[in-house]
């Protein structure tokens, strides 16, 4: 990691994708704070600011993919922040028109989709000569710090400053990440095309695409993991501030001590992600990270119990805290062998396309477990409902084992485990 941490090429792109992350981290608590205390309908609104930061990626991840492979990741990412800096300002303007502030919210996810697409697709040009894993572990664990850190900080920026100067601090950062960018000049390479590609139109370059990632065993495997993983990953965002707050009932500094814990988690699953990666085929790492996930919402069970039996004391809240960091652990390294598989396999004039299929299936199932987890748990209660999820979870993994238990060896056509790009 230290080697890549030196690698100047890196550092610029990490530093822009800092800037752009830190700056969408402090205005979504912003939004979220605005149309909460401006609005006659607070909790209608805040579900319409969360659904218009989703929604765009889950609808058109897959049709940016096209784009990606055919425009210089140059283009489309300082294109996307510069859009951003005008929507961001506009913001401003419009703050007390909840629906004007929607449409601005929209738009600016549209442009989040771009450079999301576009971001990832570069990662394989920008880490050549280093580990992919590594690279995925550094920015997934410095995403989880800016989630905890962003809105922290846009709270403190409301408290004693204005949202105006969060707005405008947004702007800035989409202004940094633009100049970082532009200065690159590994992102302003063409997309290697396959030999049909360059007359293939619009839609059958997509047709193309999805048949050819679909075609990849690995790839194939993967999507097919993603719809109950994504489900219950879904369920468990939406119930798990519910489960402190209203299950446990931890005051503001236990829940926030809570939350960093679940925080610290993810940082250490990414983290541990490389060296497992070295030593583990990603699926057989991949189908772990899920029992590990799953057993851990499993644990929330004996975790209440525990809590109740304490009367809710010191070592109570001990216990608490290690179940949101193994809860946080499991969530973590998932990310690491999906995302290594992901840019490991993906053939190089497919990557645009295929980053754009996985992640749009990904965010849809997200959501889908969104409304699916506030439907069960209004069935079955918030806890149960998280139970319910984690043994659904690891059934739907030893489900997958099997094949890798019959097989001996395990699956031929498994994941392989290149470890840097040529």
């Amino acid at each position: 990691m230290l080697e890549l941490l030196k690698d100047r090429t890196y550092i610029r792109y990490w530093l822009a994708v800092v800037a752009s992350f830190l700056g969408d981290a402090i205005t979504k608590i912003t939004l979220i704070y605005v149309v909460a205390t401006e609005t006659d309908d607070p909790v209608l609104y805040v579900s319409l600011v969360v659904i218009a930061q989703l929604l765009p990626f889950g609808v058109l991840g897959a049709f940016v993919g096209p784009l990606a492979d055919r425009l210089p990741a140059r283009l489309l990412m300082v294109g996307s922040d510069l859009v951003r800096v005008v929507l961001v300002l506009a913001m401003i303007v419009v703050r007390d028109s909840p629906l004007l502030l929607l449409v601005l919210i929209l738009l600016s996810g549209i442009a989040k989709a771009f450079f999301e697409t576009a971001r990832i697709t570069a990662i394989p040009l920008i880490v050549r000569g280093h580990s992919i894993p590594t690279a995925v572990a550094l920015f997934q664990s410095t995403n989880h710090t800016l989630n905890l850190v962003g809105p922290a900080l846009g709270g403190l920026l409301i408290a004693f400053g204005s949202v105006t100067a969060v707005f405008v601090l947004d702007a800035v950062t989409f202004v940094l990440s633009a100049v970082l960018l532009a200065s690159m000049a590994v992102l302003r390479e063409v997309p290697v095309r396959g030999a049909d590609s360059g007359r293939e139109g619009y839609w059958q370059s997509l047709r193309t695409g999805i048949s050819g990632v679909l075609a990849v065993p690995s790839l194939r495997f993967l999507a097919i993991v993603m719809v109950p993983v994504m489900l219950v990953l879904g369920l468990f965002t939406t119930n798990l501030n519910s489960q402190l707050l209203s299950v446990f009932e931890l005051p503001a500094f236990e829940y926030g001590l809570a939350q960093a814990g679940f925080g610290a988690g993810c940082v250490i699953g990414a983290l541990t992600g490389p060296p497992l990666v070295r030593r583990f085929s990603d699926r057989g790492l991949l189908i772990g990270s899920i029992v590990l996930f799953g057993a851990s919402l499993l644990l929330l069970a004996p975790t209440g119990t525990a809590w109740e039996a304490t009367d809710q004391g010191a070592l109570g809240l001990t216990v608490v805290l290690l179940w949101c960091v193994l809860a946080g652990l499991g969530s973590g390294l998932f990310q690491v062998p999906v995302a290594n598989t992901l840019l490991s396999d993906l053939p190089e004039e497919l990557r645009g396309r295929g980053v754009g299929l996985l992640n749009a299936l990904m965010v849809n199932f997200t959501v889908l477990g969104v409304v699916v987890g506030g439907l069960l748990a209004g069935i079955v209660g918030i806890a149960d409902s998280i139970v319910v999820a984690g043994a659904v979870l690891v059934v739907a993994a030893l489900v997958l084992l099997v094949p890798r238990l019959r097989g001996g060896r395990g699956d031929q056509a498994g994941t392989p485990e290149p470890e840097a790009v040529a």
